[in-house]
């Protein structure tokens, strides 16, 4: 029996890794990469490396640059205005079809994840604010908004996981899941949309006061 990994596998690892790397912004925004230096610093294959870059610039989170290699998605401002203005669209009907919908396992789950309190750390916040969207959005039980939501993640997690970890932190807050859950429909939506605009205003806040946007690399392109 052969007990090496194969191809798929290892791609699937190198995938994997890289995409929690450009999430978490240890691979900054802007930043450039390439096949042999990925290889190299995470110890992996160079076809590995290969097919989970193919995967993520399928993703939007990196972009190829022909005879130089890859650019991780920069944040932009006009990209985070856009982001905000598709998610006011997406995310609260989705909250509000998940009431509607959601299994009582659902339920189990978000409520057996503990909510940060206003002393966690980032990390702690934006895990929580992800886990509890991907079980909300698994339990609307709807494909084409399921897929619109996997177009937004990506650039949700870095915009929360650079504010969050910023002198702002203790303004940010999180949508206490169970809560909204426990919700009517209506009720759910509108406070989705309510945290929606209030998270809006604090990155907004951000982005004009920070004194530290250099060390996020944020790139402000319009």
């Amino acid at each position: 029996m052969n007990d090496r990994p194969s191809t798929t596998s290892l791609v699937d690892r190198a995938y994997d890794l890289l995409r929690r790397e450009i999430l978490e912004c240890t691979l900054a925004p802007g930043s450039q990469v390439t096949e042999r230096s990925l290889a190299a610093q995470y110890e992996l294959g160079l076809s590995a490396v290969r097919g989970a870059l193919v995967r993520l610039t399928a993703d939007n989170l990196l972009t190829a640059i022909p005879r130089v290699g890859y650019q991780v998605a920069p944040i932009t401002l006009r990209g985070i205005i856009q982001f905000f203005e598709a998610w006011e669209i997406l995310g609260p009907p989705i909250l509000r079809l998940a009431v509607t919908r959601m299994s009582d396992e659902h339920r189990a789950e978000i409520a057996a994840m503990k909510v940060p309190g206003p002393h966690s750390g980032g990390d702690e916040i934006v895990a929580y604010a992800t886990r509890t969207w991907a079980v909300v959005v698994a339990a609307a039980d709807n494909v084409l908004l399921a897929d619109l939501y996997r177009r937004l993640a990506g650039d949700m997690q870095r915009i929360f996981t650079l504010v969050w970890k910023s002198e702002t932190l203790s303004a940010m807050q999180v949508l206490g899941m169970s809560t909204a859950l426990s919700a009517t429909p209506d009720e759910a939506e509108k406070l989705a949309l309510a945290f929606i605009r209030e998270s809006r205003a604090r990155v907004t806040e951000w982005l004009l006061t920070s004194t530290s946007l250099a060390s996020h690399s944020v790139d402000f392109q319009f």
